[in-house]
């Protein structure tokens, strides 16, 4: 069961080397263009993506199949693609295909003596700061009053992890101590992420995480920069973005100058799917006029390129994005993972991994971001399932 107490997939793999596990996570906020999460077949999906990988897992067994190294899982890729298209169904899913796949190359990395992140990448030359969601809304929390973004993020600017994830946990206790005292109809619920869900509108919201920038600079002489998700795809239907805290609807253009407004006011350094996602050419139009402006922000795709590389290229070919949030279960693949993350970085995109609202125990994602070196690491600040992922940073942190 994942963090939402959703079933999902855990594969263990059993070598001469040991045993090696991982699950899947789920988001509430998926992207049109995503992978099926799970089998479209059987009465249980879930259940029929694990009968697909047992079956896979046998003949693996039976044929001795040695796997060396990571484009190895080309030929499981394989194997899935002959099945779905014999079966004309998807049969394993995307979450069955990312728990396969990742438990294999950490047996593949065993096998060598390595820890998944040495396996992919030696001698990493970076560790990926947090960027940590503080306060949410949007699909994120089942309230009748809630922000109209998703989540309001912070981005510590030091140079360990190990400060950057102090920062965000103090960050998190003056959020919870001025929620308390500026939000008087905060009951203390919390986002799947365990983000605090406030009862207040976007702006209101701002500038209190503009508060909570200045107290931390006051207590640590530390700066960070402020994010939001807006999820726009969620707002959006027939042509308008819809807001219901503080009823207001958005035509793309208003859209587009209220996202360079509030880069502006609250001088933002990050701010995710500003617009929905088949709007291509509205991200093109507002990373013109950022650059116009000369306003210093990573604006970044998620609905809009959901880990696939063709969608990737469109973006960046089309100069949508100056960064790309990477989910390894959006496509299941960790083949294509990597591809996507090396196409963004030779072309000076930010490759951000990102963890799920429905999250799993599994650290996998940790090894993944300094493995393939990606610069951010998207994971919440509170909650066991966030807990693991930064606690694995900071060990890795530790040994380099």
């Amino acid at each position: 069961m994942n963090s939402r107490n959703e079933e999902t997939i855990e594969v263990r793999i059993k070598t001469a080397d040991g045993v090696f596990i991982s699950s899947a996570p789920s988001g509430a906020s998926r992207g049109k263009f995503e992978r099926q999460a799970f089998a479209s077949s059987g009465k249980s999906s879930v259940k029929a993506s694990i009968a697909s990988v047992s079956a896979l897992g046998e003949k693996l067994i039976f044929n001795d199949y040695d796997f060396r190294n990571i484009d190895d899982l080309n030929l499981v890729e394989e194997m899935i693609n002959k099945i779905n298209d014999k079966s004309k169904k998807e049969m394993f899913g995307a979450n069955a295909i990312y728990a396969l796949e990742a438990s294999l190359l950490k047996a593949i990395a065993a096998s060598y003596g390595f820890e998944l992140w040495q396996y992919l990448c030696k001698k990493p030359k970076i560790l990926p700061m947090p960027l940590g969601n503080c306060i949410g809304g949007g699909k994120h929390i089942n309230s009748e009053k809630k922000t109209d973004f998703q989540e309001f993020l912070f981005l510590p600017r030091t140079k360990k992890f190990f400060d950057a994830q102090f920062i965000n946990l103090n960050a998190y206790k003056f959020a919870k101590n001025f929620v308390c005292d500026i939000d008087k109809e905060y009951s203390g619920l919390l986002t799947d992420e365990n983000a605090l869900a406030v009862s207040l509108d976007n702006e209101s919201t701002l500038k209190l995480m503009s508060k909570i920038r200045e107290e931390v600079r006051s207590n640590f002489n530390i700066d960070f920069g402020l994010g939001i998700d807006c999820a726009a795809s969620s707002l959006y239907k027939n042509k308008f973005y819809y807001y219901h805290n503080l009823e207001k609807k958005r035509t793309k253009e208003e859209q587009i100058e209220y996202v360079l407004e509030l880069i502006k006011k609250y001088n933002l350094a990050y701010v995710e799917d500003p617009l929905q996602e088949e709007d291509f050419s509205g991200f093109n139009f507002l990373q013109k006029e950022i650059k116009r402006k000369k306003l210093n922000c990573l604006i970044c795709g998620d609905d809009l390129t959901v880990t696939n590389l063709e969608r990737v290229e469109k973006a960046i070919k089309n100069k949508c994005v100056n960064a790309i949030i990477v989910k390894p279960n959006q496509q299941g693949s960790i083949l294509e993972l990597r591809k996507v993350i090396e196409f963004a970085k030779s072309h000076d995109i930010v490759p951000i991994m990102s963890h799920r609202s429905g999250e799993t125990n599994d650290d996998t994602l940790a090894d993944l971001a300094v493995g393939f070196q990606c610069p951010i690491i998207k994971t919440g600040i509170l909650g066991k399932e966030r807990f693991v992922k930064l606690s694995r940073l900071s060990m890795i942190e530790r040994k380099i």
